[in-house]
Order: C-alpha cells, then structure tokens, then sequence
C-alpha cells in the first residue's frame, strides 16, 4: 500500500509539474525547437522583428530566419530552389501565381481557418486569388490597388480644384495640364498614359480599361482569351477590349487631342516624382518611394476615374499573400504563424508600418480614414483582376499589344486579336 500511495504521489507531482511548466520543454506552446525560414521581398529585418519577437513570447520553440529576397528575380529563385532541395517555410505567393503555382503550395488546414471565416475576413477579390476549390492556398496580409497619384501644385497652377471622377471628366483634366509646341513636341504631360516600356503598371492599367467597359477577359470555362470579343449590350454589340485599347493608347498618339505621353519620357514614376507629369496611375507600394524622393511634394491621392454613368465601380488589385510550399517540413507551424499574421491587431501594425492598404476588413473600415491610406482602403474593396496562366509572359503580350499600335501604326482591332491568340496559346499549355 505505501508503495503504491507513494506511486500515486510521484504521478500527480509530474503532472503538476508538467501543467505548471516547471519540467523542461513543458510550457503551453512550447515543443520541438522549429526554424522557420522565411522568404520575404519589399520589408526588411526591421519590420518584421517586432512580429517575430511577439510571437515568439508565446512560442518560445519557434524561431525565424528571415532572408529579404530580389523582387526581379524572385519567381525564378523560387522555382530554383524547389528543384534543387531547398525547402522555405513561408514565402510570398503573388495574387496572380494560383494557376502557376498552386501545385506547389500546401493547402491551409481546414481547422485554422474555415473557408467562411476566410471570405468574412478578407475583401472577395482574394478569394479569387487564393482559393480553389473550396481549398485555400494563400493568406493574405495586406492588399493593394491602382490609384490616380496626382501634384496638388500642378493641378492648382492649372486651375483645377478638384480629381476627375470619370474618365470622361479626365480628358479635360489632361488637355488643362498637357501642353505642346509649335512643332506639337510636349512640354508638359498631363499623364504617363498611352504608352507600354515606361509605365509602371500599364499591363494592368489596361486590364482595368478593359474591365471597366464590360470587357470579358477569358471565356466562361477558362479556357481561352475572350478579351478581342464583342458583347451585346441591348440590340447592339461592340468590342469593348478594341475601345479600352484605343482609350489608351490615344495619350501616346501625336494626333490625338489627349497626347501626353510619349517613348521618349523617362519611366512613369520618376517622372512624377521630378514633376515632369502631373499623374500617374499606381499602388500603394509606390507611395513610400515617391515621399522619401520627393518631400517636398505635394502629393494628392484619389480614386480610379470610372465610366461616365457607371453603376458600380471597378478597381484593379495587384498584391502578395503569403504561403507555404509543399515542401516544407514546418507546414503546420509556418500556417499557424501566418494565421497570427491575419490577427486585427497584427495585421493593422503590419498594414500601418509598411504603409499598405490592411487585408482585414474591419482594419480597411478603420483605414478608410487615412490621408495615405483612406483611397485604396475604400477601392480593394470594388477590385477585381483576371486568371493569367503566366502573368510575366502574360504582361509581355500586353505590353507588345500596345506597341503594335503605337509604335508600328496597326490598327487596335488586329493588336487585339494578335494579343488574344497569344494568350489563348498559354492557356493551352
């Protein structure tokens, strides 16, 4: 009996002690020593260490290698190191890469994050982006969409007191900031529009042209372009892709009374920043740079212009999420540090810090107060994008398209269709 009275009382004192935490490696949260290794791209170290050191509070057996990775060579190094063995824990997952790359990613178990909870947290264009299937792929923790990024003291000196709303009202605003000399050489551009090489983003600015006028960019079953296609509206039908394109390129056409933009000007965004155009159309990722530039000035931020009489507004996103590749050996501990991400307040200090639109809803409501942050926390919320096979080469065929028409003269309808071919083409691989 006293042996076994004395049994009893060793059990119930490693029990406690197992609860209390007092025995090694037997604190709640604590298990195995886990490293994960983290592949980042626009933030460095110093972002992310509060994140690690909060988090590591609580999971004391966790610890990161955070590497800042080259945004011009990220897709291929990725691509690299799955074929040569090495194993990411995390990486950043482009809100294009599902078709791409989702066979190589991990999906999110179910018990973190329940589908519902996922379309309740995160605007619906993430849903498009990160979910297949019922099954989701990627996390994400901030968001971004194009804005019309103008000079306050440009628009001011050309009278113009406040940003157009509509596209139609844009090309008053443009012919007032844009002007030409006798030879009809620029000496003021009122946009970086028009052209492909030297505008940030013009694959995707184009994309929202299409997209605005009812243009449907690939066909029902996914599997072809369907963007050089005429649709009906009442007894008429038009091609809505063919008049996005002559929309745009027009602000690079000498002859046409919206130029303002031409091959010849430097790249969109230094432009703007040395006050060589009054506007641009861009992220929020870009807003960071702009300011460090150029302090001095005057930067205003407002909506995208939208089809005159235009029921809902349509926005274009363009973002990262964060993911686990399939290769990981950490999956289950990596996706439960990215479920972290997503926390509210997290998340909000993720979103305040690196300047970018939130991920979360009810931080975007807050944001929507912002000076910096107020229009894209309101657009993420009406934007939309489109399924791309190969966004890079995808990008490639857009940008040729406009080259077709601007610099080789063809006419917008035959740079469509080649586009569309060539598109089509990826689809089917």
């Amino acid at each position: 009996m006293l042996i076994m009275a004395g049994a009893i009382i060793v059990i119930i004192l490693l029990l406690a002690s197992v609860f209390l935490g007092i025995l090694p490696g037997s604190r709640p949260g604590q298990g195995a020593k886990t490293e994960l290794e983290f592949w980042g791209l626009f933030d460095g170290l110093d972002v992310w260490r509060p994140i690690f050191d909060a988090y590591q509070k609580d999971n004391p057996n966790i610890s990161f290698n955070y590497v800042q990775m080259n945004s011009d060579t990220y897709e291929r190094d990725f691509i690299e190191a799955l074929a040569s063995g090495k194993r990411p824990d995390i990486i950043m997952f482009h809100s294009s890469w599902l078709p791409k790359h989702g066979n190589k990613i991990s999906l999110l178990p179910v018990g973190l994050m329940a589908l519902k909870e996922f379309q309740e947290t995160f605007p619906d264009v993430a849903t498009t982006n990160f979910v297949s299937k019922n099954q989701v792929y990627a996390l994400p923790v901030w968001t971004d969409v194009l804005a019309m990024i103008y000079n306050k003291d440009l628009f001011n000196t050309a009278g113009i007191a406040t940003p157009p709303k509509t596209w139609d009202e844009f090309i008053k605003v443009v012919q007032k900031l844009s002007s030409k000399d006798k030879s009809g050489n620029l000496t003021k551009s009122g946009v970086a529009l028009g052209a492909a090489d030297n505008i940030n983003h013009s694959a995707d600015i184009l994309s929202l042209l299409m997209m605005q006028v009812g243009t449907k960019m690939t066909s029902d079953d996914g599997a072809e372009a369907a963007f050089d296609q005429s649709v009906r509206v009442g007894s008429e039908s038009f091609l809505p892709g063919e008049s996005a394109l002559r929309f745009y390129t027009d602000f690079a056409n000498p002859k046409s009374a919206v130029y303002s933009w031409n091959n010849n000007q430097h790249n969109s965004l230094d432009a703007f920043i040395s006050g060589q155009t009054a506007v641009i159309f861009d992220y929020a990722l870009a807003i960071p740079e702009i300011k460090k530039k150029a302090p001095n000035l005057k930067l205003g931020i407002a909506k995208m212009p939208q089809p005159t009489g235009a029921t809902k507004a349509v926005n274009y996103a363009d973002y990262w999420g964060y993911a686990v590749p399939g290769a990981s050996k950490n999956s289950e501990a990596a996706w439960k540090f990215l479920i972290y991400l997503t926390r509210k307040d997290i998340n909000g200090y993720f979103a305040n810090t690196v300047l970018r639109p939130a991920a979360r809803r009810d931080v975007i409501a807050e944001e929507q107060l912002s000076a910096d942050l107020g229009v894209f926390a309101e657009e993420i919320l009406s934007a939309v994008n489109w399924y791309q096979a190969d966004p890079l080469e995808t990008e490639k065929i857009f940008k040729e398209m406009i080259n077709m028409v601007v610099l080789r003269g063809e006419k917008p309808a035959d740079a469509l269709s080649d586009a569309a071919a060539k598109v089509t083409f990826l689809m089917k691989k």
